[in-house]
């Protein structure tokens, strides 16, 4: 009896992860292009060239500044009723990313440390240091109030309930 919720969390994962395979461009690890070729930066802000999205390279709760080329401040871990209603009324088209774009970063970087520190720079900071667990807006179909999230430390695809605390990655259509 308690392999169960081993067995069902693991079909959920392959199941997701089978979405994820299909939504997102893959990039051959072996001959990936250059980080200029996949992402443009700009200040604070990645352009994801090959799915067309904008992201806030610091987490909500921190700020960029150019002068260290660093985000000041201490990321923001809310629940995520509370993270979709921090975009709401957004007139910039800032949002919470789904799954999918949330992977696609892994993906597109092809999980490298150095790449994802160099897009975000956030993720150095000592809140990260252990998981950098990131909210998505993409609930499970299965399980109610259950929503995906993403650690960019770890790799680690989980799913937690809506009112745990966890960091905020804004993103917008470019």
């Amino acid at each position: 009896m308690t392999n169960k919720p081993l067995c069902f969390f693991a079909l959920t994962a392959l199941g997701i992860l089978g979405l994820l395979s299909n939504a997102i461009a893959q990039v051959d690890c072996m001959s990936k292009p250059a980080l200029h070729e996949r992402f443009s930066v700009s200040a604070g802000l990645v352009q994801q060239n090959e799915m067309s999205l904008e992201w806030k390279r610091c987490a909500e709760g921190t700020t960029w500044q150019a002068e260290t080329d660093s985000c000041q401040g201490t990321p923001l871990h809310i629940g995520q009723n509370a993270a979709l209603d921090h975009f709401s009324g957004n007139e910039e088209g800032w949002r919470l990313p789904s799954i999918q774009e949330l992977y696609s970063l892994l993906d597109s970087t092809c999980a490298d440390k150095t790449e994802l520190h160099a897009l975000f720079p956030d993720l150095k900071h000592s809140d990260f240091a252990q998981n950098a667990d990131f909210w998505s807006a993409t609930a499970d179909q299965k399980l109610t109030n259950m929503y995906y999230y993403l650690d960019f430390v770890t790799y680690k695809l989980d799913f937690h309930s809506e009112g745990y605390s966890l960091a905020v990655r804004a993103v917008r259509e470019n």
